[in-house]
């Protein structure tokens, strides 16, 4: 049985070498940097734990810096108008409960949203795993590199451009795996990554044409 530093450890290393140990799970090879450890793949439930503490982390500081803000802006309202301070502080008030039930909701919907998207990435790169080479271990290789790139949660608990690094970072780790695991090259991985995009694209675009029609 992992322990927790090993879990962590090879959760961090995802990050800072994510090519090599993507080729060290196919391969069974070590990490030079690292003196030559050889890390046991996370499985979901492993990758999503520890992604589920950055979720609550970055949702206790969503709740901190609003709490922090709207109390700032609230003490420099002028005393002078009392009627407009009140309105300001009931208003504050109601936008900060919403904003406190919203963060809790991002919380406790998380794991769900993560299984849900990890499991359509997952589809994906079997589909394609399977018309690269049918004898590659298809299901491993989409576990290995999805379940992997979760560790990009870790930049959710950066205030205000979390979000935007972690969505970026989650794409390139899915890219190196796709590179380094599954072993497709760079055009291949490039057409991997923008196959949901491009479906997604193709339902809007009958969606919108079945509704012209019918309206026509």
């Amino acid at each position: 049985m992992k322990t927790m530093g090993q879990l962590l450890e090879t959760y961090l290393t995802v990050l800072v070498h994510p090519f090599r140990i993507h080729q060290q799970f196919r391969h069974q090879l070590s990490v030079p940097e690292q003196g030559g450890v050889v890390h046991e793949p996370l499985t979901l439930a492993e990758s999503l734990g520890i992604s589920w503490i950055f979720a609550i982390m970055r949702g206790l500081c969503k709740i901190v810096i609003l709490n922090f803000f709207l109390h700032s802006f609230l003490t420099m309202q002028s005393e002078e108008f009392p009627f407009l301070q009140e309105m300001l502080k009931s208003s504050g008030t109601s936008t900060y409960y919403f904003l406190l039930f919203s963060a809790a909701l991002d919380i406790i919907f998380f794991p769900i949203a993560t299984i849900v998207l990890t499991e359509l990435w997952a589809w994906v790169i079997r589909k394609y795993a399977g018309w690269l080479n049918p004898e590659l271990p298809a299901d491993e290789i989409a576990d290995q590199i999805t379940t992997h790139a979760l560790s990009s949660n870790l930049f959710m608990i950066i205030p205000f451009i979390g979000d935007l690094v972690q969505t970026v970072l989650y794409y390139f780790l899915l890219y190196a795996g796709l590179r380094s695991n599954l072993g497709a090259s760079r055009s291949l991985a490039w057409v991997i990554l923008l196959t949901p995009t491009i479906f997604g694209l193709m339902l809007l675009s009958l969606l919108f044409f079945t509704l012209f029609y019918l309206v026509a």
